[in-house]
């Protein structure tokens, strides 16, 4: 999964990414003024992509694999959401200094479990791919970690935490309550980018980056595909660009 993503970005033309992100964008119905530095930088070349860099993987671990670690127990834990194939590692051995009770074992969480903010849950399907349901992945996983109860949490990112199961809940309350204000939202019909630009985001939109907008309309377009996943949202029939209304 991710070594496919991996192995796309890497192989990817720069002028044809762009021309296809810039094609996805204008049919989410972005504004001139955003496509046009897409469009300039298409026939340039436009240097190297974000991750083209990245290595490609050179082991696959499959979910629920018990990985080989010289007196430890160290178990995979599929949790797609912030990208397809993304996994935790589960130490499966009593903390030191915890109290029974507390949990078992440590969990190295890398970017599904944070203890301050909530990871990005984006697109990463490739041309020509069915559509995914990320977020309904994401929160799926969330509930799968929140039943391993571990002493610790050590994230890819801020600081170690306990309470994982806490964590957890709080992050699925969160979009939960995204997900009802995106209902809201789209009492009138909307672009995926109009969308995008009334949600809530942890800065005016004004004072988010180019790139980061992009980011936010993959995050947008995740939340819509759960809405529609569930029955809450639907496309509007004959509409150019594609705009969306609840149900």
């Amino acid at each position: 999964m991710d070594a496919d993503v991996v192995r796309r970005t890497r192989a990817a033309r720069p002028a044809a990414w762009r021309a296809r992100l810039a094609a996805k964008l204008a049919a989410a119905g972005a504004p001139e003024e955003h496509l046009a530095p897409l469009r300039a930088a298409r026939g340039t070349g436009g240097g190297e992509l974000p991750g083209q860099r990245a290595a490609v993987p050179d082991r696959h671990i499959a979910p629920g694999e018990l990985l080989e670690l010289p007196g430890r127990r160290l178990h995979a834990v599929w949790t797609p959401g912030h990208t397809p194939g993304h996994v935790c590692l589960h130490l499966e051995e009593a903390h030191p200094g915890r109290a029974p009770g507390a949990g078992f074992g440590r969990l190295f969480s890398g970017d599904h479990l944070l203890p301050g903010i909530s990871p990005h849950i984006g697109v990463y399907e490739g041309p020509g791919e069915a559509p995914t349901d990320p977020l309904g992945d994401y929160l799926a996983s969330l509930e799968r970690v929140a039943r391993l109860a571990p002493a610790e949490v050590l994230p890819a990112h801020q600081h170690a935490f306990t309470d994982a199961a806490g964590r957890a809940r709080a992050l699925l309350d969160h979009h939960e309550a995204r997900l009802g204000g995106l209902v809201r939202l789209l009492a009138e019909p909307l672009t995926l980018w109009q969308l995008t630009v009334a949600m809530e985001w942890n800065r005016p939109w004004e004072r988010i980056p180019y790139a980061s907008r992009n980011i936010a309309v993959a995050e947008a377009e995740a939340h819509l595909r759960r809405l529609m996943t569930l029955g809450r949202a639907e496309a509007v029939p004959g509409s150019d660009p594609v705009t969306y209304r609840a149900v």
